[in-house]
């Protein structure tokens, strides 16, 4: 397995640690809580040492929906390109995209924001009253600072990523 790959727990796993589940066994339950909201598979490693089948439980997790793999770490070289698409998306000189992409793009965003921050957040109000390119790019950074506040940072880039492909596409 790549040790950079990002771990985080789905909700799914969130369920299975706060509500308190109980249907893992204790050591995949502690890999679980120790994934937490963003971990690499390396930074797993060093904090489970005596884990020797880590990796086989790993992907037990994966398969059964209580983590999920977001994407390796970015070097420098790859943090400036994977910002370039936002920045490209957000000025005035790129294309508007149209009517049914952006809906399609706020639909997406809607999704996210209530699997993971619930119907009831403030930015998923935001976004549903979003009418606009302006409005959408005006409520997308709340949108980002609450799901990595709530959620994990890795999500918000998650989110943000994936914005960015739908705009350009």
């Amino acid at each position: 397995m790549d040790m950079t790959m990002q771990l985080s727990r789905t909700v799914k796993g969130q369920e299975e640690i706060f509500n308190h589940g109980h249907t893992l066994r204790p050591k995949q339950r502690q890999i679980l809580f120790s994934v937490g909201n963003g971990i690499s598979l390396a930074d797993l490693r060093g904090k489970l040492p005596n884990y020797a089948d880590l990796e086989v439980m790993v992907v037990d997790l994966l398969k059964n929906g209580f983590i999920q793999a977001l994407r390796t770490m970015a070097g420098p070289q790859d943090a400036g390109a994977a910002a370039a698409p936002t920045t490209a998306a957000n000025t005035a000189g790129a294309p508007a995209p149209s009517a049914a992409k952006l809906e399609n793009v706020r639909s997406y965003a809607l999704e996210f924001l209530a699997a993971l921050v619930g119907t009831k957040s403030p930015a998923y109000r935001k976004m549903s009253e979003v009418q606009d390119l302006a409005g959408f790019n005006a409520v997308l950074p709340m949108c980002y600072k609450v799901i990595a506040a709530v959620a994990s940072p890795h999500q918000a880039a998650e989110l943000e990523a994936e914005i960015a492909k739908r705009m350009a596409d």
